[in-house]
């Protein structure tokens, strides 16, 4: 009986420290040790950028006190990486080419009257594995400097790739405000650390065409005509890639113009060598063929919803009369 005695009184003994400690736990929220803590923080010595490890869609934040949720301020999906991006002293990595998505955000910290700014990666990378993983602030032919390097989180060796980094405010909103002034840069690492794919971050242009969008003198429709648009700027801005699908209405011109919607504005690249069928334009010409300068894409890919896409049936009177038009979305979409 007294042995069934001790028994017992160590099992309620142990429940009770059990829930002692359970309590302390939920008490201290997600947060840790002084030593660990500062692991996860910047560098200030060498100036790095430390990865923090925030996977499941941003939701959980591995060793970090967090105060109510993450915010997101913009995401940008659909970032192509191709080596013809590449910009000297980089050396093309041939035969490779990537996506990325990307946002950028803040968290609330227990611990911080600032909050953490962060920007994030969500790449996938295709015919290397990556040892190097950069955002680095430059325009499409400019090479800049780093401001956020994802490369301590590639150690798993794959791919495929999802992480954070935290960044400095004044980058960070720079990076909300200016998107299309950085550029993502993707390695192999040494011994080819100089080999890269390079994608702009900033959106491909797309455009929704619509005949309720076009504008007199140019009003005249044929019913039930739709469409879609969108460019890529390629090469470090050297080349721009064309593709329009146009449905029901079969046009000979084809432009993008500076204007806000509900306006006639001024046409900036004329695209019309690249109809390769019925409705359908698709290819890619470079500046000069465009006639006009990086300064004039630079300007375009700063503010893409300052400019749309219109479809003429044809170079002169009653056909150039006739179009399909369609403003550039802001940011990128789902479509």
């Amino acid at each position: 009986v007294q042995n069934n005695s001790i028994s017992l009184s160590s099992i309620i003994i142990m429940k009770i420290f059990s829930l002692v400690l359970s309590i302390a736990a939920m008490a201290s929220g997600q947060r840790i040790g002084a030593a660990q803590e500062q692991k996860h923080r910047r560098t200030q010595a060498d100036g790095n950028t430390n990865v923090l490890e925030m996977y499941n869609d941003l939701t959980s934040y591995d060793e970090i006190c967090v105060d109510g949720p993450r915010i997101i301020e913009r995401k940008i999906p659909y970032i192509k990486l191709t080596p013809e991006n590449a910009i000297e002293p980089d050396i093309p990595l041939s035969y490779t080419f990537g996506a990325a998505t990307w946002t950028v955000g803040y968290q609330k910290l227990c611990d911080r009257d600032e909050p953490l700014h962060f920007t994030c990666l969500d790449a996938n990378l295709q015919g290397f594995v990556p040892e190097i993983l950069q955002i680095a602030n430059g325009k499409i032919n400019e090479v800049g400097r780093t401001i956020a390097d994802f490369s301590p989180a590639l150690s798993n060796r794959e791919p495929r790739f999802f992480g954070c980094a935290e960044v400095l405010e004044d980058e960070w909103l720079d990076l909300i405000r200016n998107p299309d002034e950085h550029y993502i840069r993707a390695s192999p690492g040494p011994p080819a650390g100089d080999y890269v794919i390079r994608g702009q971050i900033w959106q491909a242009f797309p455009a929704l065409l619509s005949n309720d969008q076009v504008v007199a003198p140019f009003d005249t429709t044929i019913e039930g005509a739709s469409g879609r648009a969108r460019i890529n700027v390629e090469e470090g801005g050297n080349r721009i890639f064309f593709d329009a699908t146009i449905d029901g209405f079969d046009p000979e011109v084809a432009k993008v113009s500076r204007g806000d919607e509900g306006e006639n504005g001024v046409i900036v690249l004329n695209f019309s060598d690249t109809k390769i069928g019925k409705g359908r334009f698709l290819g890619s010409m470079t500046l000069e063929e465009l006639d006009v300068d990086h300064q004039v894409i630079i300007e375009m890919i700063a503010d893409p919803g300052l400019y749309y896409f219109s479809f003429q049936g044809g170079t002169t009177a009653p056909e150039a009369f006739t179009s399909i038009r369609g403003q550039v979305y802001p940011y990128n979409a789902d479509w």
